[in-house]
């Protein structure tokens, strides 16, 4: 919501028709790169083939991102963007009861859709950058800060409600479980033939059900409607 003098609250100009086609070629690009980064391997991305699928021009594309570790950063922010889009759905869809908002969001974190499991290929893909390159580290790391401080404060409430019984820092239990995902979402894109998307999704509602202290596991996440299978 904008804040009294912001551009929204006092009627400032419309961005033009030149600024507002910019802004979708960005976006197009940036769509564009995710779907080459998943489809194709990072390895084998190029400018050129981004350029092609976004449907703009090599030097438009590079006017916009001048080099492939600037629009990686990008694409990792545009990813998550569109993720928190669907959590926030995921939230409203389980109700007001801790237990069960995070179960949902933890099933959010792991490659529980067709579009949970590309955002997992895109990650994984940029990984290794993140950790050679200082500049996409601290982008990886703000958006993982995202996920952490939304489970804190779930696990903050619960505790607050007397629905979830342990004495750990909320931001501790949060950093774990937000680790236990990455890991049983790692085995079940692997395509581990004994560990699908419905073992990891017990072996997280089982095991953050201990770590919070709840009589019993987690519910089970509350299931989006028009949601891919994995």
């Amino acid at each position: 919501m904008a804040a009294p003098g912001s551009r929204a609250s006092t009627g400032a100009a419309r961005p033009n028709q030149r600024e507002q086609a910019a802004a979708e070629a960005r976006t197009r690009i940036l769509a564009a790169a995710a779907d080459r980064i998943v489809h194709d391997g990072l390895a084998q991305v190029r400018m050129a083939s981004i350029a092609r699928t976004a449907g703009v021009s090599a030097g438009l594309l590079h006017y916009h991102f001048d080099t492939k570790e600037l629009l990686f950063g990008e694409v990792l922010k545009y990813s998550h963007e569109l993720s928190a889009q669907l959590n926030e759905r995921a939230l409203a869809s389980a109700g007001d009861g801790p237990p069960e908002r995070l179960s949902s969001f933890l099933d959010r974190c792991l490659p529980s859709d067709q579009q949970r499991a590309d955002e997992w290929l895109l990650w994984q893909e940029l990984t290794l950058l993140c950790v050679r390159d200082p500049r996409l580290a601290k982008v990886g790391a703000d958006l993982y800060e995202d996920l952490y401080a939304t489970v804190a404060d779930i696990v903050a409430e619960g505790i607050a409600r007397g629905v979830f019984a342990t004495a750990l820092d909320p931001r501790f239990v949060a950093e774990t479980a937000v680790s236990l995902t990455d890991g049983l979402g790692g085995r079940v894109l692997a395509g581990d033939p004994n560990f699908g998307i419905e073992e990891a999704r017990t072996a997280m509602v089982t095991a953050v059900g201990i770590l919070v202290g709840h009589n019993g596991p987690l519910p089970p996440p509350t299931q989006l409607d028009g949601g891919d299978a994995a």
